[in-house]
């Protein structure tokens, strides 16, 4: 009786535990066939189906004659899945020579737990044929290869600061290649379709699918041949007075279309590894400097739409002047005499242009150098353009009435300072900078320059008109007559700026920025071109440095632009140095 007993609890423990066990097992299944259905569904189409990015096209960049100045090519990517590569070291060890890489930079790829690894992309197509000869000879199963768009720059160093680069996913990274990237990289496409178990996609599996949409064909304002011959002679320039750095800008400024933005140092975007902080900059737009004499013609401007001078108004000058704890002396030491308010531009005087800036008083000054934007970006369609400073109405002091008017204690750009002279060639009336014409897709217009609209006049037609004449005789018979063209007439202001220190603690002994700033024709500008030369060694003067510079840009825009003469035959003897 008790071992029948025993039989029975024991069966009964069985079943209780078999009937237990299909419980858990059955409350599982509904957890996982019902509950959980639709996660376990979506790994297993993971797994089951691969999703293919197809990149499009990336818009080509031309200049405004068509000349092509940013491109793709197809170049081959050499890939891995790893599991199916069985002598990962020996494959390691027989490519790295040829791509130039360390063996453990492959074998670290080689062994992550991943389907696919990049092993080098976008290869040259001698270095591809290579390392497919290997991987045939050798018998390596799991290395693949495909085709991948990469972005090409037909001019090299030319327009390298003006169009940027792209990095190896096709994604703007600088220049116009970052501020349009938008426009210019366009919609990538896809393709869902089922895959083996080696991860290749089955044929004729595919679920769904768009196609990409290729990126907008970019117009840019810059003309190639001004912008080379611009870079030309500002490394020439570069070269003879051992300097740090500069650049040159060509505007036209009726429009705002720059023809020419160039900088040295420069840089190849065809090899990413030459590409540093420093030659990467497109310091005409990126950095601040105090633009010295040449802020001259602002302050003189001013007076005269004021009404507080004419041309012929007389100044006694004395060598020099003192305002609060400022000795202010002239850059050559001369006797006291009088000067025309003409000649003190022609001259270069500081003396003279304290003068005049005390004439219009500090609140006068603010508001014309908040009317030319000095306190503001110009908008220009490029990335990175810093913002000008000079002291608020509230915090200046008597040096700062002192040093403003001669271009100390004021930060702007080249690009602000080259946008002031043009407010002047273009009668008074403020135009945006800009580099784009147009962005078209393959079906339409996306974007254009319409945005560029002139501003509100700031300054009278007659004043531009005098200053414009004052500028000239700076060019005949002041400190700018280097920069003369042959049978054009030219109008300018030379510069020369001691470099303020980092710490914005006085200045630095024996380094200094030469200008020069000119238009042409004089009497209807048709250009309006800026040389900035960064710490000039031999010679520190815009007269010496700067103003040669612009002569030969000058007579080579005009003349490759068509302009006419407006002038005769001329001589080209340039009188000695005699300013700033």
């Amino acid at each position: 009786m008790d071992r029948s007993y025993s039989i029975k609890r024991r069966v009964a423990a069985l079943l209780s535990i078999i009937l237990v066990g299909f419980l858990c097992i059955s409350i599982r299944l509904f957890y996982i066939q019902a509950i959980s259905a639709a996660k376990y569904n979506k790994e297993a189409e993971e797994q089951r189906l691969c999703s293919i990015k197809i990149p499009p096209n990336r818009g080509i960049i031309r200049d405004r004659n068509g000349s092509e100045l940013a491109v793709n090519t197809v170049l081959d990517t050499i890939y891995a899945t790893p599991y199916l590569v069985e002598d990962r070291e020996k494959f390691a060890k027989i490519v790295a020579p040829v791509l130039k890489v360390d063996e453990r930079d492959i074998l670290n790829k080689l062994t992550k737990q991943a389907n696919f690894a990049y092993i080098a992309r976008k290869v040259d197509p001698a270095t591809a044929r290579k390392v497919k000869k290997l991987v045939k000879d050798n018998k390596i199963k799991g290395i693949g290869f495909l085709k991948e768009s990469k972005r090409y720059y037909p001019f090299g160093r030319t327009c390298s600061h003006i169009v940027g680069f792209s990095g190896m996913d096709n994604q703007g990274l600088s220049g116009i290649e970052l501020f349009y990237n938008k426009l210019l990289y366009g919609k990538p496409g896809r393709i869902v379709a089922e895959r083996d178990a080696y991860g290749r996609p089955i044929p004729r599996s595919i679920m769904s699918s768009y196609k990409p949409v290729d990126g907008a064909d970019i117009i840019l304002t810059i003309d190639q041949n001004i912008q080379y011959k611009a870079e030309v002679e500002l490394k020439k320039a570069i070269k003879k007075y051992k300097a740090k750095a500069g650049s040159v800008i060509v505007m036209n400024p009726e429009s705002g279309e720059i023809y020419a933005m160039a900088n040295v140092p420069d840089y190849d975007p065809n090899n990413l590894d030459s590409i540093t902080d420093d030659n990467q900059r497109n310091r005409a737009v990126t950095d601040l400097y105090e633009p010295g004499s040449t802020m001259k013609t602002v302050i003189a401007a001013a007076a005269l739409e004021e009404g507080l001078c004419s041309p012929s108004t007389t100044f006694f000058l004395e060598p020099v002047i003192r305002v609060g704890s400022k000795t202010i002396k002239e850059a050559h030491a001369r006797p006291a005499r009088n000067f025309s308010f003409s000649q003190i531009l022609q001259q270069s005087s500081n003396v003279g242009i304290v003068k005049v800036g005390m004439l219009l008083g500090q609140s006068k000054i603010v508001k014309y150098l908040e009317k030319f934007g000095f306190n503001k970006k110009s908008g220009i369609d490029f990335p990175g353009e810093a913002e000008g400073y000079y002291p608020q109405a509230d915090r200046w002091s008597k040096v700062a009435m002192a040093n403003i008017p001669f271009g100390q204690g004021i930060c702007t750009t080249q690009l602000a300072m080259t946008k002031a002279y043009a407010i002047i060639a273009n009668d008074g009336v403020p135009i945006k900078p800009h580099l784009l014409i147009n962005a078209r897709g393959k079906r339409e217009k996306l974007a254009s320059a319409s945005e560029s609209k002139p501003e509100e006049r700031i300054l009278g037609p007659r004043t531009c008109a005098q200053i414009r004449e004052i500028l000239e005789k700076a060019v005949l018979d002041g400190t700018g007559t280097q920069a003369k063209v042959p049978n054009y007439s030219v109008g300018g202001k030379t510069g020369t700026a001691q470099k303020a220190r980092v710490n914005g603690r006085g200045y630095e002994k024996g380094k200094y920025i030469a200008s020069f700033i000119g238009m042409a024709p004089i009497r209807n500008p048709k250009l309006v071109i800026s040389v900035v030369i960064d710490e000039p060694k031999g010679s520190i003067y815009g007269a010496s440095v700067a103003a040669p510079v612009f002569s030969k840009i000058a007579e080579f825009s005009l003349r490759y632009l068509k302009i006419p003469p407006d002038q005769g035959p001329e001589t080209r003897d340039q009188k000695p140095e005699t300013g700033n």
